[in-house]
């Protein structure tokens, strides 16, 4: 997934390119009006991130216009110090699909990121020949459908749609009422049965983090 982050603000910027950054996610940033047009042209993003202001002067009406121009499907998240009422109505009617208020946690902004993605996101994703319907949650190989476990369907739909890496531990809150009474032994065999049963590389082990589908 590409991101474009528009702010005046460079450490602001770097911050965010840096934390952002997960090996799933392309991060690039702009720190002029123009310089953000100017990647809305070269590349195709499936979110913007972007500041009201830039110098002082409110532009992202015309921001957002000319990103969801290029692509109608891109998500926009608003950035601003300004968060009265009235001023995220106003964001909201400019055609931004989520607007968080500055200063933020990061936690959060990667929380709201991954969640509209999951709006955008195609219904129909494919991987080598593998057809994968995020809608009907049907997995399909060559025509024939593939059959997962509960919990299998479970793991690997939570891990596609987070779109980022999920450690062990979330991965058991996610899928048991009482993960306390599970090792983690039990995620690295449920990730190596949906392996064999769909693509050894389908799943990503990522090193004393966790897994992550990127697709």
């Amino acid at each position: 997934m590409r991101i474009l982050i528009a702010d005046d603000e460079p450490e602001l910027l770097e911050l965010l390119g840096l934390s952002l950054q997960n090996g799933v996610w392309i991060i690039d940033t702009a720190g002029e009006v123009e310089d953000a047009k100017g990647h809305l042209d070269a590349f195709h993003y499936q979110l913007f991130v972007v500041d009201r202001t830039f110098h002082g002067q409110d532009r992202v009406r015309e921001l957002i216009t000319y990103a969801k121009a290029k692509n109608p499907s891109m998500g926009v998240l608003v950035l601003s110090a300004l968060g009265s009422i009235d001023e995220k109505v106003q964001g909201l009617e400019y055609g931004a699909d989520d607007y968080l208020e500055k200063p933020f946690d990061i936690k959060e902004l990667r929380a709201r990121l991954i969640a509209l993605a999951r709006r955008y996101v195609p219904k129909i994703k494919i991987f080598e020949d593998i057809e994968i319907d995020t809608h009907s949650k049907k997995i399909k190989q060559a025509g024939n459908e593939i059959l997962l476990s509960s919990n299998e369907q479970k793991l690997f739909f939570y891990l596609l749609e987070r779109g980022d890496i999920a450690s062990r531990e979330e991965i058991m809150d996610t899928l048991y009422d009482n993960p306390q009474n599970i090792t983690s032994n039990a995620i690295d065999e449920l990730v190596g049965r949906i392996r064999r049963k769909l693509h050894p590389n389908i799943i990503k082990t990522i090193k004393t983090r966790g897994y992550l589908i990127a697709i």
